[in-house]
């Protein structure tokens, strides 16, 4: 039961350093908060990407006001701040209240005395450039992530400092919220577990309280339980047990179910309610045995997803809509694990409450990456570990965080550089930092930095690695069984090609080439290295089509972006096939970078806008809690490996069909199959076929028969359950005309601006790509069986008010098919275009 203030609108002004409140004069213009002078630049059009200013240059004072007349006697006031960026200042009413250095902590101000009737309130943001002079002593070693190494005394985010791939975009200014709280019953400092003894729920909650009123009691309620709470000396203290709850679960594996919580405190004159966070009960354990895996509830997860990055860099913090839409894209691929590194920044409250909602596992790095932290420099440490221990205290509300880790890639850059294996991990990461997770987020698994675990940090096989041998090393993919990844907390980075549109927005109109520098200062790359990950990706352009990516980019601009476009995510695809199978030890693989920080190549599978690319769809048919996936085993054939992570058995059937393209069946036959609950089953597709069809052409005893292996699994009433298909040659595949009979297509409106089309091919369509222009489909870039219907749902764009019109094409056709919803009947018409 606490009421805010209102603020008068904030405005903003940059100076030049040093200045105090009654020494500033400039131009103030409009700012909005929670945001970053960034964002106040963009909103008023004076922010250039090609030419950005040099925000760590100024001084950026912000300013405003607010009344705090007609108070109560019973009143108390609090002036809180959710995350300041980074050397800050803050002044009320002309004096000095608060100096800050950690944009990660939250401060809060009893502000009951320095109130008047009306009040000014100002922010100052130092500038870092100027504190960056300041002789300090020397790192140890040094990294090629940040131009200035002594940002490693900065507690402020990486993200617009890192020159290889983040957008020149820093952050500075109040990000997190600010906000005066005025209550007679404040809480505070509020700490609440939730652990599993056995069968039994067991919520251990404490706070401290101040009050203008006396507190007569207090208890604990969750769900439909509570317990009383003890108050002494200004702290609230206890803990309620629960019989037999049910449990949190990733939602791949059961429901994420929570529990309704809140405290209630019985004051002389009323009551006072408290929501807090909802409870959700599990029990997370790592396994080490053969490798680094997760447990949830004493089932094994495999955990796939990706590196989160931000909704907006130039907030550092998205809306509750643009969250919602991001993290159910995630659940809806498969995603059962996101994380956090150490090179970005720890998310808002409403990231973690829908993580815990939608069932996704939390991986969460402490931000610090790459560089030689002065750990030992007692002001640092103190700074660092109420850094911690708040964010701690805030994540341990949450059931979806399951792991934490204390840095990124700082073992590994000691390691490559050859230093001493006693200098790659510090006492805080070693014991401090881990004392502190086991305190205060008990029931969780502590890494200490990713990577690390082998004899060298980045050894693939043991311990958490970073894999990119399929990736930036260019290895083959008849290697991942040999580099026997165990868990990989980042992993196949590429440029990904987004979608049409979202090219047009980078090139400003201008006809897309890829050595254009609007294009080439948006490619992710290694600083220091040659080439960039868009070599990456033509690298294996040729690997997978038989083309050269030069002479294609040269000569036929369109066919190199379409072929590019399901490259990177037909690697990553291939890659989560074989860690899938029966024949790996994989226990988890998260891809670097879910969503783009800017309209880019770059790595994420998501563009900034939160449009999936090509390889969302393409790892989403990989990721699914039911999966069907193939297997290359050389002079063995192929392997079918029937994934089952639910706990009801499945009963249904197997079938495998060989197709001569376009449309000629060479053989079609299924078994029957059951696959129990949580488990695996491997079958050959020989065993399936009955006879020698040399399946995947590794005798070569004569011409190719057929071209693709198309693997379908159906329950036992003939429902597809999922489906795979191995093309058994490298090539770029024909391109003939467009016609009537190549490609058939309807369309049906659902209501509430959904629909459905329904395609169906006479011959073997290869990556068939729809679109329709505000409209999201549920797949996308997927293979067409001849004569067989495959039905995609689309979804509306928040923002967007496009009638809807769709389209389709295909790599092996010249052209599109317009999809149009007819006014008159729910017949689609179609017409080649």
């Amino acid at each position: 039961m606490r009421d805010h203030v209102h603020f008068a609108p904030w405005t903003c002004c940059a100076q030049a350093p040093g200045a105090s409140p009654p020494a500033i004069q400039g131009e103030w213009f409009a700012a909005e908060v929670p945001g970053t002078v960034a964002s106040a630049l963009r909103a008023r059009g004076r922010w250039d990407m090609q030419n950005p200013p040099d925000l760590d240059a100024q001084d950026w004072w912000y300013r405003t006001t607010f009344a705090a007349e007609s108070r109560a006697d019973d009143e108390l006031f609090d002036l809180c701040f959710d995350g300041l960026a980074s050397l800050a200042e803050v002044w009320l009413n002309g004096e000095l209240v608060l100096s800050t250095n950690n944009m990660f902590r939250s401060y809060r101000l009893d502000v009951d005395r320095p109130l008047q009737d009306e009040n000014e309130l100002m922010i100052c943001f130092r500038s870092l450039a100027a504190d960056l002079k300041k002789r300090r002593p020397r790192p140890r070693w040094k990294t090629n992530l940040v131009n200035n190494q002594q940002l490693r005394w900065l507690r402020t985010s990486l993200l617009g400092r890192i020159p290889g791939w983040s957008p020149p975009v820093p952050v500075v200014g109040p990000w997190g919220e600010v906000r005066l709280e005025r209550a007679a019953v404040m809480l505070t400092e509020v700490q609440r577990t939730a652990v599993l003894v056995g069968k039994e729920g067991v919520v251990r909650f404490s706070a401290q309280v101040r009050a203008a009123l006396e507190i007569t009691s207090a208890k604990l309620h969750v769900g439909g339980h509570h317990a009383a709470l003890e108050w002494q000396n200004g702290t609230l203290s206890g803990e309620l047990r629960i019989q037999h709850p049910e449990l949190w679960w990733p939602h791949t594996h059961g429901t994420p179910t929570l529990h309704a919580a809140k405290v209630i405190i019985e004051t002389d004159v009323e009551q006072h309610v408290f929501l807090l966070e909802k409870v959700g009960f599990r029990q997370i354990e790592a396994c080490n045995d053969p490798g680094f895996a997760i447990h949830v509830n004493g089932a094994r997860i495999y955990c796939r997803g990706a590196c989160w990055t931000t909704s907006d860099i130039f907030t550092l913090h998205g809306t509750e809509e643009s969250l919602r839409h991001d993290l159910t894209l995630a659940r809806d691929a498969g995603m059962n694990m996101l994380r956090i590194g150490g090179t970005m920044t720890y998310e808002c409250d409403a990231f973690y409450r829908l993580c815990d909602e939608l069932g996704i596992l939390v991986w969460q790095d402490f931000m610090f990456a790459n560089m030689d932290y002065p750990v030992e420099d007692a002001a640092f440490a103190e700074n660092i570990t109420i850094e911690a221990t708040q964010q701690l205290s805030r994540f341990a509300q949450h059931p979806c965080v399951a792991v934490y880790c204390g840095n990124s890639e700082i073992e590994q850059q000691a390691a490559m550089l050859g230093m001493a294996r006693e200098l790659w991990r510090n006492r805080w990461f070693g014991e401090q930092l881990p004392a502190l997770c086991s305190q205060h987020h008990p029931g969780t698994v502590y890494v200490p930095s990713s990577p690390s675990g082998g004899v060298l940090p980045f050894h693939t096989s043991t311990g958490v690695t970073h894999y990119y041998g399929i990736g930036a090393y260019l290895r083959s993919l008849r290697e991942l069984r040999q580099a026997d990844v165990k868990f990989t907390s980042e992993c196949l980075g590429f440029a990904n090609i987004p979608e049409p549109e979202t090219i047009e927005e980078i090139m400003g109109g201008l006809m897309p080439v890829m050595h254009h520098p609007r294009w080439k200062q948006r490619v992710p790359r290694d600083t220091g290295a040659g080439w960039d990950f868009e070599d990456v990706r033509d690298h294996y352009l040729r690997e997978l089509f038989n083309v050269d990516p030069v002479s294609l980019r040269c000569f036929d601009m369109p066919r190199y972006l379409e072929l590019s476009r399901v490259t990177s995510g037909e690697m990553m695809a291939r890659t989560f096939a074989e860690w899938r199978g029966g024949h790996s030890r994989n226990a988890g693989g998260l891809v670097w970078f879910y969503k783009d920080l800017w309209p880019a190549a770059g790595w994420g599978i998501v563009d900034s806008a939160g449009v999936p690319k090509a390889a969302y769809y393409q790892l989403k048919r990989l990721w699914q809690t039911r999966q069907l996936t193939i297997t290359d085993e050389g002079l063995d054939g192929l392997h079918l490996h029937l994934v089952n992570e639910t706990s009801e058995p499945l009963d249904g059937f197997i079938e495998v069909q060989l197709l001569r393209e376009p449309n000629v069946s060479i053989a079609r036959h299924e078994i029957a199959l059951k696959v129990g609950g949580r488990s695996l089953e491997t079958r050959s597709v020989d065993e399936v076929l009955g006879s020698f069809y040399d399946v995947n052409y590794a005798y070569r005893f004569g011409p190719q028969a057929h071209h693709a292996v198309i693997a379908t699994w159906f329950d036992d009433k003939r429902e597809v359950i999922s489906e795979a298909v191995h093309l058994t040659r490298a090539r770029d595949p024909e391109v003939h005309p467009l016609s009537e009979e190549m490609l058939h297509a309807q369309a049906e409106a659902l209501g509430d601006r959904r629909y459905r089309v329904t395609l169906k091919s006479d011959r073997f369509l290869h990556r068939v790509r729809l679109s329709a222009q505000g409209f999201l489909p549920d797949d996308n870039y997927f293979h067409l069986a001849p004569d067989r219907l495959k039905v995609v749902s689309f979804s509306p764009r928040a923002g967007h008010s496009d009638a809807f019109r769709a389209y389709a094409e295909a790599l092996n056709v010249m052209g599109e098919i317009s999809v149009e919803l007819s006014s008159a009947s729910p017949e689609t018409r179609h017409a080649p275009r």
